[in-house]
């Protein structure tokens, strides 16, 4: 493999190390080790770190293997979706449960409820990220880059 850049979609890619990703070939064990990765905020291909610029910034490539997160405009749009989702059923979870199972006034309710749907898609982000990425891993070998450039 050179390590010439080549142009894709009008970006510049670069190979990245092979070697580096660890995954096992079969779809769920494939996952189950991405989401243990993305759990620790590592990366989901290699198990590398410092994958992240900020808490919701994830940088372009991953700094032990090279790989292209992002590898097409607007490929981590469905990682909003399962951060809003997860977060929303968790919120409304525990809201009715404290409904349900405690004596709190209906104001304490209501500000514990919209504290949770707030304050839980930004703490969550960062591992809808990757939990996005894990299943588009389940789904598409890392090998397999028939019109998925991920280098």
């Amino acid at each position: 493999m050179s390590s010439q850049p080549r142009v894709y979609g009008g970006k510049r890619t670069q190979h990245f190390d092979t070697s580096a990703i660890k995954l096992p070939q079969e779809g769920f064990r494939r996952f189950a080790v991405c989401a243990g990765r993305s759990a620790l905020r590592h990366c989901p291909y290699c198990g590398g770190t410092h994958i992240f610029r900020n808490w919701w910034s994830l940088k372009d490539r991953c700094p032990t293997c090279n790989v292209l997160y992002e590898y097409e405009d607007g490929y981590t749009v469905g990682a909003y979706a399962i951060n809003l989702i997860v977060t929303e059923l968790i919120a409304v979870g525990v809201t009715l449960s404290l409904l349900i199972w405690s004596g709190m006034s209906v104001l304490a309710l209501q500000l514990t409820g919209a504290s949770l749907a707030i304050g839980l898609p930004i703490v969550f982000y960062p591992f809808a990220v990757l939990l996005f990425i894990c299943l588009d891993l389940a789904f598409h070998n890392p090998g397999d880059f028939s019109e998925r450039p991920r280098v």
